[in-house]
């Protein structure tokens, strides 16, 4: 398996944890050379996924809501993706790893 992909413009290798500290999976650049580039085998997949995932988390952060609610009444006040983020952010890690994996293992990356 692939640990890094190399910079299209200079061969630099960019890494998973490079992948998971890109904000936008539309917007990525070299760090190296500032080259802007874009990932087009698995990126549409990997919108799918989160498509799919989004509900899950969702519902993960109100069941989380409704049981801390009993204990702490304010947290009905919270904004459900703050509670989620909050305690259940290893599931939000996994899954941000999870896709770096993949883009990394079955990636191409192409200049925008």
């Amino acid at each position: 398996m692939h640990t890094s992909l190399p910079c299209p413009n200079c061969s630099h290798s960019i890494t998973e944890r490079n992948f998971e500290e890109y904000k936008n999976p539309f917007t990525m650049k070299c760090l190296h050379c500032n080259a802007k580039f874009k990932e087009t085998k698995v990126t549409p997949l990997l919108l799918v996924l989160a498509v799919a995932i989004t509900p899950i988390f969702i519902y993960i952060g109100v069941t989380l809501q409704n049981l801390f609610a009993d204990v702490w009444p304010f947290i009905d006040k919270v904004p459900t993706a703050l509670v989620f983020l909050t305690f259940a952010y290893p599931i939000y890690a996994i899954y941000e790893k999870f896709n770096a994996r993949i883009l990394v293992s079955k990636g191409v990356l192409q200049l925008k």
